[in-house]
Parts: C-alpha cells; structure tokens; sequence
C-alpha cells in the first residue's frame, strides 16, 4: 500500500474564522417561547428579559455543556413546534450539541429557519438576536467567553508524512470496535500487515454470524494471531469483562462501531436518537473506562461528515457523530500520551455500512465523492501519526476527490493549505 495514494483522499481541519457585523443597536427584537433543559438557565433567562410582545415569534431550544438524554426530546420538539408554525428556530448550547440534528430537519423542510450559537460565555438577549440575524443558514456560531464571534472556516490539511503508529510495533496491541464490521476486518488487516500490530476486534457480532467473504478476512486475521471478543458496546460490564482478556496493554484504538439508520426528522423518536449513538458515543466510553490512559498512543473514532453537512433522511446519524466528535475530544484531556483524531469520514466504497446498502452510487449523485478501500486505509494509517498530547485533539473531515459537497460552496475561495 503506497503511502501516496492518500492523495486521493482530500483532508480538511475546522478553524475558526471571525464574524464581523455591525452593531446591534436597533436590531429588531423576538417574541420567544424558550425549550429549556434547565428552566434557570441564564441563557432562557436572558431570553425571557428580551422578549418582546410585538417581536418577531422565535422558538429557543436551550441545552448546557453536555448532552443529556432528555436534550433529545427538547430538539425534536423545536423542530416539530417551528416546522409547524413557521417560526425560526434558533439552538443556544455550551457544548452540547444538536446543530446537526436541526439543520437536516431544515434541509428536509426548506420553510424552516434553524441558527446555532454556542457560547463559552453570557449572552445578552439583546446580542443574541444580534447574532441570530447576522447569521448564514447554514452557520454554527462560536461566543467565546470574551464575546469574540467565530464560524468554522474549513482549511486542507495535509496528514502526517509516515504511515503506520508510533508506538504500536510488532507486540503492541491495536483494539479496533466493530471489529467485524466491514471498515474494522480492513482496518484491522492494514494494521496488522502494515504497521505490524497485534489486533483486537471487539464486536456485538459473533464470528459465526458473519457471511462468507468477511468470515475469510477474519479466518486470515486470526491466522496472522488477531483475538476476537464478543461484547455489546453498549453494556459497560460486557465490556470491562472483554478486554480484561485482552494481551498486553492495549496501545491504539480504532473505533469503528456504530449504527447507520436513517429517517426524516419529523417522524424520528428520541428513542431512535438514543439507538443511534449507543454504540458510537457510549461505547466509546464504555471502552475508553476500561482501559489505562496511561498506556494509550493512539485513538482514532470513526465519524461522519453529516455531522457538518445536514444530508435528507440522516440528521440523526449525523447527532450520533456530532455527539462521537464531542465525546473523543473531551476524553482526550484524560490521554496525557495519546494523539487523538476524530475521522470524519465522507461515504466509503468498497466496503462499510453505506457500501453494504448500495448507498454509493446515490450519495455519488449527490455530488458526494466516496472515499475508496485502499487510500482510505492509507490516510487512517497517517492519522495514526498525528502529534500526541491532549492539545493536538483535532477533528479531520476526509472526502474522496472531486466532492463538490465540502467543503460548502460558500467557504470554497477562503481555503487555503496550512
């Protein structure tokens, strides 16, 4: 495997770009009716002391630092209460989330207005409808705690020279979740051919499930002295059991695991939601408590770009990455020694849930460049080398060449390589 064909894989890092605007004096007001999950949040409250009965209507949906199960109910209700009156929609966060959620449901019902601020700080009511107007529709707003306004301003990226882990030679154990999946048997092939690790695979499926073609891959994986686990991500005792058998201190990461399933926004429960991200969110958790983060080099979790592009029928695949994308950054402050990547991968061909689906050929028609077998491997390898420590954490959103999807067309004359 040439190191070279991770050319055909295009790389891109969010950096923030400042939003200028002009002043607020005379922005025209809201009449605000506030979802809360905090009914004394200081964001609700500072909405309340800016409503105006003569306003513009607006719906608040307002969450905290982190996502919680009962946030779900509240971001399905702005936007079944905005679709169905016509109000705009705007979300108010610290860090929980949920923009990918309401900019699929606007996609899917194009009279709906939705704008994310996210703030690090307090917000006047008054600023806030400030912001919420100078916004672009398809915008998530940062507030920094000095009330400094950024937009994500997409930048290629190019990946780490030398393909292969630092740390995980021959003898080093590499667990990769979803090991049975499609994406896992290949990552866990190119890992153990390629770098010269020990795998792993940890997956809810048992080797005798699986049909023939994969069941070859695995026969080869084994041979070649890779374990197999059975465990459900999502239960952590199952877990904690499974890799107390693991051999030697487990070294990398790969987190492949999660569910794909789609459905419009309107008809989606937060059952389905919480179904959605169990594996993806929660099992990382669930593995990530299990092991030593002192030993750890490397963690690379599997994500989506429909966390950063709303896609019709998938808003709420895109929460479970958007929420994945918040859960590995915020655990990589605990991995003093790890260099950690969330991959936020475009759709693959040649193998993956959306190839398993026939779902290439339509998201190509889309405009969506698939990201093919080989030079993906390729770049997870080169992420692989990302700089360690918790401050080089960093999402990279990857693409097949030629999508004209992503970066938006909008951001397209701002990038340039860093």
């Amino acid at each position: 495997m040439d190191s070279d064909s991770a050319t055909a894989v295009r790389a891109f890092r969010p950096l923030p770009a400042p939003v200028s605007a002009p002043g607020a004096d005379g922005c025209p007001p809201f009449r605000w009716s506030v979802l809360a999950a905090s009914p004394a949040d200081s964001l609700a409250a500072a909405l309340r002391h800016a409503h105006r009965p003569d306003g513009e209507p607006a719906i608040a949906v307002v969450l905290g630092t982190a996502h919680r199960p009962d946030d779900d109910a509240l971001l399905l209700e702005g936007a079944a209460r905005a679709t169905a009156t016509g109000r705009r929609l705007v979300l108010l966060h610290r860090g929980a989330g949920g923009g990918s959620l309401l900019r699929a449901a606007a996609l899917e019902s194009p009279g709906l207005r939705v704008t994310v601020l996210q703030t690090a700080g307090p917000v006047d009511g008054t600023r806030i409808a400030h912001l919420v107007r100078t916004a672009r529709p398809v915008d998530e707003l940062h507030v920094a705690a000095d009330g400094t306004v950024t937009r994500d301003d997409w930048r290629p990226v190019t990946l780490p020279a030398r393909p292969g882990p630092a740390a995980a030679r021959p003898g080093g154990t590499v667990l990769v979740t979803g090991g049975l999946g499609g994406l896992g048997l290949r990552a866990a092939g190119v890992l153990s051919r390629v770098a010269g690790c020990r795998p792993v695979l940890l997956d809810v499926t048992a080797p005798a499930e699986l049909r023939r073609r994969p069941a070859v891959l695995l026969e080869r994986l084994r041979a070649a002295g890779a374990v197999v686990l059975t465990a459900d991500l999502t239960d952590p005792r199952a877990v904690a059991a499974a890799l107390e058998r693991v051999p030697g201190p487990v070294r990398a990461v790969v987190h492949c695991a999660g569910l794909v399933a789609g459905g419009p926004v309107a008809r989606t429960r937060p059952e389905d939601l919480a179904r959605l991200r169990a594996a993806k969110v929660n099992g990382l958790r669930h593995v990530l408590d299990a092991l030593d983060p002192a030993e750890l080099r490397q963690l690379v979790t599997f994500g989506s770009i429909t966390a950063r592009v709303p896609h019709r029928q998938m808003g709420g695949y895109g929460l479970a990455n958007e929420l994945l994308r918040h859960e590995t950054l915020r655990r990589a402050a605990a991995l003093p020694h790890c260099a950690t990547v969330v991959a936020e991968w475009s759709v693959w061909s040649g193998a993956g849930q959306a190839h398993e689906m026939r779902a290439v050929d339509q998201a190509r028609r889309m405009g969506m460049a698939p990201v093919a077998l080989a030079p993906g491997m390729t770049a997870l390898l080169r992420l692989l080398r990302w700089p360690p420590g918790p401050a080089h954490a960093a999402p990279v959103i990857l693409t097949g060449p030629g999508d004209v999807t992503f970066p938006p067309p909008a951001d397209c004359a701002r990038n340039s390589p860093t």
